[in-house]
């Protein structure tokens, strides 16, 4: 099969079904993955479909997914060596919970891959869910109203739930920060995020230091709140030392 053939194909294919992932199209094409990415960057350059993490979605029709997996997409390497650094703090039977941010769909991808068969992850977010369940390990998705571009889970359900639990880890993203602490766009995200510190006893922001570049509207915690940073070597040096004069453990990778 021609590659413009098989293109147009998967475009076909992808119109059937909505949403479609490279293992699948390599199987059915009979072809390699490393063709399939090729295939998929081409295809989105002529706007036929957005590419996700491992496949692709249609581009109408699906904001949620495009803007969560465009933000996933953003500072990939850096969110995936931060992942790893997370998951190695975990042993196994523990109880953490990963809110509803890229990095930490990056901890439960890792989770996934890393052998852990007793842990159990609390959630507010669907794909990362989802993503736990094709592991051994146990998930509990948080119930709420659902945000359109975070895919979070949040309002007075998420919190009356998470108040009748503890969790010995809490991994958290953060979308801005100041000397006060971290911060979040969304006032019903910032209550939600705030609690899962509250019932955790640790909690490490997980974190590309491009976010401590900016500020955002609604703090959800603040440094003294906070047992560790785990973020990359780029974080600016000015904040690093804020972070460790508050006593915060800063892990760059």
């Amino acid at each position: 099969m021609f590659a413009e053939e098989r293109r147009r194909k998967i475009v076909e294919y992808l119109r059937e079904r909505g949403k479609i992932t490279v293992k699948e199209l390599s199987r059915v094409f009979k072809t390699s993955e490393v063709t399939i990415r090729k295939d998929l960057e081409i295809l989105e350059s002529i706007g036929e479909l957005i590419r996700t993490h491992g496949g692709a979605i249609l581009p109408h029709g699906t904001r949620a997914e495009w803007d969560f997996f465009k933000k996933m997409s953003q500072h990939r390497k850096e969110k995936e060596e931060i992942a790893k650094r997370a998951v190695s703090l975990l042993k196994e039977g523990e109880t953490i919970i990963l809110d509803s941010g890229t990095t930490p769909y990056y901890i439960a991808k890792t989770i996934k891959e890393s052998g852990f068969e007793r842990l159990t992850i609390v959630t507010n977010n669907i794909y990362i869910a989802e993503l736990i369940l094709e592991s051994r390990n146990e998930v509990i998705l948080l119930g709420g109203y659902m945000r359109e571009h975070s895919l979070s889970l949040v309002g007075p359900f998420s919190v009356e739930q998470l108040e009748k639990i503890h969790v010995d880890k809490a991994f958290l993203g953060t979308t801005g920060f100041s000397e006060k602490g971290f911060m979040t766009p969304s006032i019903v995200e910032a209550e939600v995020k705030h609690k899962m510190v509250e019932i955790a006893e640790e909690t490490f922001i997980v974190t590309d230091s491009s976010k401590f570049k900016r500020k955002a509207f609604a703090l959800f915690c603040t440094l003294d709140e906070v047992d560790g940073v785990i973020t990359d070597s780029m974080v600016p040096k000015e904040t690093e030392r804020i972070l460790l004069e508050s006593g915060l453990r800063v892990f760059k990778v």
